[in-house]
């Protein structure tokens, strides 16, 4: 089994802190008898996490298409993940409040999905998959084509973090995003929420846009850090990655890949010297060193 493990470093002093308590000794072992092969990246302002460009190159793409995958879809259509956001104004700026702030359940969802279809419709040819109550996914043969459309920013970029850096160059796509938060502004599925107490939805995220080629990745991703990293719940990512080694990362691994902010790395088994199963055999592996350098 190939594992591939996104969200396994984040590059803030609090993520690190949380991590050098923890022992990983099925990951060290892996580490240890896996060697270092391709990596993907560059740096953690691309507006693709590292995770989605190893898949893309897996899957034999040459750019990312997270929504397509994510509804299993064939190349006819072009798809686009929508996630309903609450946009934070503050004093500093904006910020895009990590979706699962939203609290939203999957009935809400629905309502609130029928309302943006008003923007999105059906009869204009778009589809709709409501793949949990903060991924949504819309479709359309030709509308989401189109280099414009290219950079726009995955949502596990954006969330929790400052808007301004993730906005999209896409005149099309601001325009999207205006129109939505105009229906969505003082709507009667928000003062509901409001009434309860709850974050009000008052915008969408749209990224993660392409086609799929229809080729499956030989990979194995297990996503548990990504929730918890995105809320900046470090406890619970800390309990995740404990979670991973005692499960999956127990188990024998043809290759591991490990995600970070900057950069996706492959390890692979692969015949050794005996210098280098000597030398491996009494230095164990820099665990922390590795999943920094991502």
């Amino acid at each position: 089994m190939h594992l591939m493990i996104p969200h396994a470093s984040a590059l803030d002093e609090a993520a690190r802190h949380a991590f050098s308590g923890l022992a990983l000794p099925n990951l060290a072992a892996q580490l240890a008898r896996l060697s270092p092969a391709q990596a993907w990246g560059s740096d953690e302002f691309s507006p693709q996490p590292p995770h989605h460009l190893a898949l893309a190159a897996l899957r034999g793409q040459a750019r990312p298409s997270a929504a397509a995958w994510a509804v299993d879809a064939d190349p006819a259509l072009a798809w686009a993940l929508m996630t309903p956001v609450h946009l934070a104004v503050g004093s500093d700026g904006v910020d895009v409040l990590p979706p699962a702030a939203l609290n939203l359940s999957e009935s809400d969802a629905a309502r609130f999905a029928v309302l943006l279809r008003e923007l999105w419709p059906e009869a204009d040819g778009w589809q709709w998959r409501l793949l949990d109550a903060t991924r949504w996914a819309i479709g359309h043969a030709t509308a989401l084509d189109g280099p414009e459309f290219n950079g726009a920013a995955s949502i596990e970029r954006a969330a929790g973090r400052p808007i301004e850096p993730w906005l999209p160059d896409s005149r099309v796509l601001r325009r999207w995003q205006n129109e939505a938060q105009m229906l969505l502004h003082g709507h009667a599925l928000n003062e509901e929420r409001e009434a309860r107490g709850e974050v009000v939805v008052n915008s969408v995220w749209i990224g993660d846009i392409g086609r799929s080629n229809g080729r499956a990745a030989d990979v194995s991703v297990d996503a548990r850090l990504t929730e918890p990293l995105l809320n900046g719940d470090l406890a619970a990512w800390a309990e995740a990655w404990q979670r991973l080694d005692a499960g999956p990362l127990a188990q024998p691994l043809t290759g591991l890949t490990l995600c970070g902010e900057r950069f996706a790395r492959r390890f692979t088994a692969q015949s050794l010297g005996f210098v280098e199963k000597l030398r491996r055999r009494f230095k164990a592996p820099d665990v922390a060193a590795v999943l920094e350098a991502l």
